[in-house]
């Protein structure tokens, strides 16, 4: 038993007799049994900790003094005891950059790409290779995941820059998950919305919601970054600069396009009523921004970030800035002191954010904290030499998937042509 459950067990004696009456001889046995043997085991736990405390208390002291042997290229599981090595010695090893070194390293050998400073491991870096795959083993052991050989740190980066470029992709809620995904959508409140009651009266109408399960697997994602044989010369510090850059610019493209694929979908994007054109010929006016606006709903679900109107360049500066009043006046503020370079303007209060990934006169608005998707796998990258053109190529790979949790959360005016 653990020391919570020994407590709790006792506790629980001690309760029954919290009238005042004296317990049987068999409980007061046991009771006196429970105490004993978490006194011991506390004991054992403050002996173990000053024991601890001690022993951190002597390296620290070793190391102030400079008594400390510095050691870079010890085995994670060999550091606290240094077989070779007299006295206190340390680990100094940065082993997330040494991951990273042996990484590019192995990219450039499996594509045949020649690195200045050679492509060999250092023991440092095979130590960090051995430690990130036994930690990967574990995880998957626990989780069902798959090993990645990408380093962790090198993954965010691309998924950072990825989010830097990809408009609408960098803005929808984001899951990791290795498993099955489900997608719960709230399509609708069909009866028993919130309405005033007598005091103490208990609702007239129960709330029905209409929900729908739709489990998501995950698409593959795909692109491919070349470069030819005569420019395969690089340091380590620029190829994988090449490649972080490279992979992130072209996968950003291809997932802010899943998003809009989804979005657009009968089955996992916007309602097909909030889909709707602007009333005139090539022309859009502020009515037909009221409309779309009005057709979002969140039915409450939390949305914190609000409603954002995504559009390419063309359409912004084209068709939404030029919208006035009666007086000449444009509906559309420019935008000029913002963090985010997407964001153009805004319209009604909403920001009017650039997305090149939509077509020539579509808006898109609506609430993307509601557009739920999930990372199955990757940022992976594999290497391979291709045939007869001697390429370096380098594909990146991510399986992502992803809907609308509701189904109003977003509409889209287009506008009519002739």
């Amino acid at each position: 038993m653990t020391l919570e459950e020994l407590i709790a067990e006792l506790q629980a004696l001690i309760d029954q007799y919290s009238d005042g009456t004296e317990p049987t001889e068999e409980d007061a046995a046991r009771m006196a049994e429970l105490t004993d043997e978490i006194n011991q085991r506390r004991a054992a736990g403050e002996q173990a900790a000053q024991t601890r405390a001690a022993a951190v208390a002597n390296a620290r002291a070793a190391i102030d003094a400079g008594r400390a042997q510095r050691i870079d290229s010890v085995p994670l599981a060999r550091s606290a005891n240094v077989a070779g090595v007299s006295g206190a010695a340390y680990d100094v090893t940065d082993y997330d950059a040494a991951e990273r070194r042996a990484w590019v390293k192995n990219m450039a050998e499996r594509a045949n790409v020649q690195l200045i400073g050679g492509t060999a491991l250092t023991d440092a870096e095979r130590a960090a290779v051995r430690h990130a795959l036994e930690q990967r083993a574990e995880f998957t052991i626990t989780t069902s995941n798959t090993a990645d050989v990408v380093p962790v740190s090198v993954q965010q980066e691309i998924i950072s820059l990825i989010d830097n470029s990809a408009v609408l992709f960098s803005d929808v809620t984001r899951y990791n998950m290795a498993g099955q995904f489900e997608l719960v959508r709230h399509k609708s409140i069909k009866k028993g919305d919130a309405a005033a009651t007598a005091e103490g009266a208990a609702p007239t109408d129960i709330e029905e919601n209409e929900f729908d399960h739709i489990t998501l697997t995950g698409d593959e994602i795909k692109k491919t970054v070349e470069m030819s044989r005569k420019m395969a010369t690089q340091s380590l510090t620029g190829f994988e600069k090449y490649l972080i850059n490279e992979i992130s610019a072209r996968l950003s493209v291809a997932c802010n396009a899943k998003v809009h694929a989804n979005l657009d979908s009968a089955e996992l994007g916007m309602a097909t009523a909030n889909k709707i054109q602007t009333a005139k010929v090539n022309v859009i006016t502020i009515s037909d921004i009221r409309k779309m606006l009005s057709l979002l709903k969140t039915f409450n679900n939390p949305a914190s970030k609000g409603v954002f109107v995504y559009a390419n360049s063309d359409t912004i500066w084209n068709q939404i800035a030029a919208i006035e009043d009666s007086t000449g006046r444009a509906y559309f503020v420019e935008s000029e002191n913002t963090d985010d370079p997407t964001i153009q303007g805004r319209i009604y209060g909403k920001y009017v954010k650039a997305d090149d990934s939509i077509a020539d006169g579509v808006i898109k608005a609506g609430y993307p904290d509601l557009f739920c998707g999930n990372m199955f796998d990757g940022i992976d990258i594999t290497p391979y030499i291709q045939p007869r053109t001697q390429k370096r190529c380098f594909d990146g790979y991510a399986l992502y998937d992803g809907g609308l949790v509701v189904p109003q959360a977003f509409s889209q005016l287009t506008i009519k042509q002739a």
